[in-house]
């Protein structure tokens, strides 16, 4: 019953991660003509900023949210638990998967 109780903990920790990086990404990923959108507007209908500028925001971003996630990535595969490397490689991914969708994805889109 202790290692449920574990795992359960962890798993909510990794979602409330998951809520500060949805935050923090919002924050890092504001597109400098976004104060141009009137109600209704898509980021479709704003000019975009250059792709170095955002590749910028994107690298400085990964390196805050990505960096404690691959400690403790590592940490895990040293001392082998496989439970907890597997949640911090669903972290990681999920964390990259949206911040290249805000970044990136979304500016292709249109």
């Amino acid at each position: 019953m202790k290692m449920d109780k574990e795992k359960v903990i962890d798993i909510i920790s990794m979602l409330g991660y998951f809520v500060l990086a949805y935050f923090s990404i919002e924050l890092f990923s504001i597109n400098k003509y976004d104060w141009m959108m009137d109600v209704g507007d898509t980021v479709c209908s704003i000019p975009h900023q250059s792709l170095s500028n955002r590749t910028l925001q994107a690298s400085i971003a990964a390196f805050f949210l990505v960096t404690p996630l691959l400690i403790a990535l590592l940490r895990n595969i040293y001392i082998r638990n496989r439970y907890k490397t597997w949640l911090y490689t669903s972290g990681i991914l999920g964390v990259t998967i949206y911040g290249g969708w805000m970044f990136f994805g979304r500016f292709i889109w249109c």
